[in-house]
């Protein structure tokens, strides 16, 4: 079973709970193998979970919420 970097998409989050049969996870193992561009990606969807508890615990300065939520207010409103 050979893939292409738009075939291991949708098995993503399977792969990465173990969940996938073994003729699955070889063809997955074997294109991450040779796709230096998949690998990052898996890499990257791997870390989102810490980096998103990460981002959570960093406070805002006083005032910035206010700020932002006007900036994206003006955003988000219809121009006329």
């Amino acid at each position: 079973m050979k893939l292409v970097c738009a075939d291991g998409v949708g098995s993503l989050g399977d792969y990465l709970e173990d969940a996938l049969d073994p003729v699955q996870r070889g063809a997955i193992d074997a294109h991450l193998a040779g796709c230096a561009r998949c690998l990052a990606f898996v890499k990257s969807y791997r870390a989102t979970p810490r980096i998103l508890r990460e981002a959570t615990l960093a406070t805002m300065p006083d005032g910035l919420d206010r700020c932002l939520l006007g900036f994206l207010r003006d955003r988000i409103r219809p121009r006329s």
